[in-house]
């Protein structure tokens, strides 16, 4: 039985890589994903001040509902100290993942509550409770906004049956990583007590758990995907 049939859920971020598993296992289980990029069949972009309403309106109009929506934008990292970081650092990383999940969200927000359910998940990151790494105090301060974003949404949506999580990976070993010495990621790895690096399909896994039936009485939540390198 697939858990997601006929069910449309938009990605954020879907042309990523951890965006694009996240799509590939939901349309293996019979759902519909909509690749949000900046380009392609659903492109917008936040920073040409295209509006996040007309982008909605359009998958209302080609599939009729969305029934969920995976927020797993992100962008490249630049390790530094913060005193040589500028707001316009702070700013891209804010523009990209909180002033977008406020644009987007809001206009999904609006059909979700007509619908009388829905399900937002949020992919922030492991460091948001973990030690943080030095240098990338931009991308650690936009996660955490996405964290206070998720908890706050969560309480004021679940009256409207729509639960709000996250999921927060470890340290992945992708393009955006790419920055990190191999012998940083060869030590992380060894004192990874599950033997090794998360992987986009961890969190795709984790992601669909929160999108299906099974989670319905699960909201405000954080699930921390990373083989034990952090534990709450």
């Amino acid at each position: 039985m697939n858990r997601f049939d006929k069910k449309v859920i938009l990605i954020l971020g879907g042309t990523g890589a951890i965006g694009s598993s996240i799509a590939d296992h939901l349309e293996q289980e019979g759902g519909i994903a909509i690749r949000h990029g900046r380009s392609g069949a659903y492109a917008w972009d936040i920073e040409k001040g295209e509006d996040a309403g007309v982008f909605v309106e359009k998958i209302i109009k080609d599939f009729g509902k969305i029934d969920g929506v995976v927020n797993s934008l992100s962008c490249p990292i630049r390790i530094g100290n913060f005193e040589k970081k500028s707001w316009q650092d702070f700013l891209g990383h804010l523009n990209v993942q909180l002033k977008a999940a406020v644009e987007i969200e809001g206009s999904v927000i609006v059909h979700m509550k007509k619908q009388g359910k829905g399900k937002i998940v949020h992919v922030i990151t492991s460091y948001a409770i973990a030690l943080p790494p030095p240098g990338i105090s931009e991308y650690i301060t936009a996660k955490y906004a996405m964290w206070g974003l998720t908890k706050a949404l969560a309480r004021e949506l679940g009256r409207h049956h729509i639960t709000v999580n996250a999921v927060s990976p470890g340290f992945i070993k992708n393009k955006f990583s790419s920055i990190a010495p191999e012998k940083l990621i060869d030590i992380i790895t060894a004192e990874t007590p599950l033997g090794r690096l998360t992987t986009e399909k961890d969190v795709a896994h984790a992601v669909l758990f929160l999108l299906s039936e099974d989670a319905d009485h699960i909201t405000g939540e954080n699930i921390n995907i990373s083989g034990g390198q952090t534990m709450e």
